[in-house]
C-alpha cells in the first residue's frame, strides 16, 4: 500500500466539523531589529482544512509556524493552537505534530531507533513506531543509520515523528522538500486524505506575487 492509499484510508474523526477553530492567529507580528519578519497576520483554521502558505523567500512563512510552535516569541499579537499557547498544551505530541527541520537527528541512530527514542520521551507506545515506519514507507530503511539516508528519506523520517502521537494537527514547512515525483505526490495526497486533520504546508517552490506578508490558501 502506498502512501498515497494510506493517505486515504485514514478515518474521519468524529469532531472533524467542530465548529472551534484549530489555529488561531491575531495581529501577529516578528520584528528582528529593524527587519519585519511577520506583520499583523490575523487567520483561523478549523478542523479538517488543509491550507498551504504561498510567498516568496522572506515573506514569514516558516516564522510564522514557529511563532505557532513556540519556538520564538511574537513581537505583537498572538498565536494559539486549540486555543492555547503550544507550550501550554497538555500532551501536545498527541495534539500536534511538526516538520521544520529533516536534519534533527542523529547521525549514529538508526531511524527506528529516532523514532523509539522520541515516543519514549512523549510516552507513546513503542508499537506505534513501527506503524509509522511503514505510513511514511521507510520500514526497509529504518535499521539503516540515518547519516547513510538521502535527503527525501529524512524527510520522510521526520514526517514519521511528526505522526507518532497520531496528532490531531500538523504542522509542515516543506513537507516535500527532498522527495522523488512519487514521494511529493504521496505527501500531497496524504494531507489532502487526512480530513480528521487540519494541516498547514508552507512550500517555497510555489511563490505569489510579491507582497510583504504570506498569503494563505486554503
Amino acid at each position: 500500500m502506498s502512501l498515497d492509499d494510506r493517505a486515504r484510508s485514514l478515518p474521519v474523526s468524529a469532531d472533524a466539523g467542530a465548529r472551534d477553530p484549530v489555529v488561531n492567529v491575531n495581529s501577529l507580528t516578528k520584528r528582528y531589529g529593524e527587519v519585519v519578519a511577520v506583520d499583523g497576520l490575523t487567520f483561523s483554521l478549523r478542523s479538517g482544512t488543509v491550507t498551504g502558505f504561498l510567498g516568496p523567500n522572506g515573506a514569514g512563512k516558516t516564522t510564522t509556524l514557529r511563532l505557532l510552535l513556540g519556538l520564538a516569541q511574537p513581537t505583537a499579537g498572538e498565536a494559539l493552537v486549540f486555543g492555547r499557547r503550544y507550550r501550554d498544551l497538555d500532551d501536545p505530541a498527541r495534539r500536534v505534530g511538526a516538520v521544520l527541520e529533516s536534519s534533527d537527528f542523529h547521525p549514529g541512530r538508526s531511524g527506528r531507533e529516532h523514532l523509539r527514542a522520541l515516543a519514549l520521551a512523549a510516552e507513546i507506545p513503542a508499537s506505534r513506531v513501527e506503524e509509522v515506519l511503514a505510513l511514511v514507507e521507510l520500514v526497509a530503511a529504518a535499521g539503516r543509520r540515518v547519516k547513510t539516508y538521502s535527503l527525501g528519506m529524512r524527510q520522510r523520517l521526520a514526517l514519521a515523528g511528526a505522526l507518532l502521537g497520531d496528532p490531531a494537527l500538523l504542522v509542515l514547512d516543506e513537507p516535500a522538500n527532498g522527495l522523488d515525483p512519487a514521494g511529493s505526490a504521496g505527501c500531497g495526497a496524504f494531507c489532502a486524505g487526512s480530513r480528521s486533520r487540519a494541516a498547514r504546508c508552507s512550500s517555497r517552490a510555489i511563490c505569489s506575487p510579491r507582497p510583504r506578508r504570506p498569503s494563505i490558501k486554503s
